[in-house]
């Protein structure tokens, strides 16, 4: 009996293997995000369509590969970098993930608190709610998308 659920478990489990992938199509979107023209290192890029999400993290040179692409057509972007103080997760059990972060960071509360996480970007480029980032990603993809933002 034992051994009959096992087998059935791992059936389940094995069910899609090798199938093909189901979701939208997407293409190739890298490029550069700029703070006052200089790279911003460790931002988080999200692009973002009716039916599919995708991010990355910039690197030292502020350049950018969405992890997955993007979907042809309109996107709202918004592109986030919080500072973590040292010790401004301390006594906090557990990891912490990369949505209560940004969760704390919109925190009132957190935002007036010395020791909690801030947001480095201006909301109109950080907060999804309130991004003026907009762009059109290229039926082919490929191309450069990128972000010259500006602190004032």
């Amino acid at each position: 009996m034992r051994y009959n659920v096992i087998m059935m478990l791992v059936a389940a489990a094995c069910a899609g293997c090798g199938s093909p992938s189901t979701g939208p199509s997407t293409v190739s979107v890298q490029g550069t995000v700029t703070l006052d023209g200089k790279p911003v290192e460790g931002a988080d890029v999200y692009f973002i369509s009716g039916q599919f999400s995708s991010s990355a993290k910039t690197d030292a040179a502020g350049v950018y590969d969405l992890v997955g692409g993007a979907i042809p057509g309109p996107n709202t972007v918004y592109i986030s970098k919080l500072s973590i103080p040292a010790g401004a997760m301390a006594g906090i059990d557990g990891a912490i993930d990369e949505g209560q972060m940004m969760a704390m960071a919109g925190d009132p509360a957190l935002a007036r608190s010395k020791s909690g996480p801030k947001q480095l970007l201006p909301p109109r480029y950080s907060d999804p709610g309130k991004t003026e980032l907009k762009v059109s990603v290229p039926d082919a993809g490929g191309e450069a998308i990128d972000f010259g933002l500006e602190s004032k």
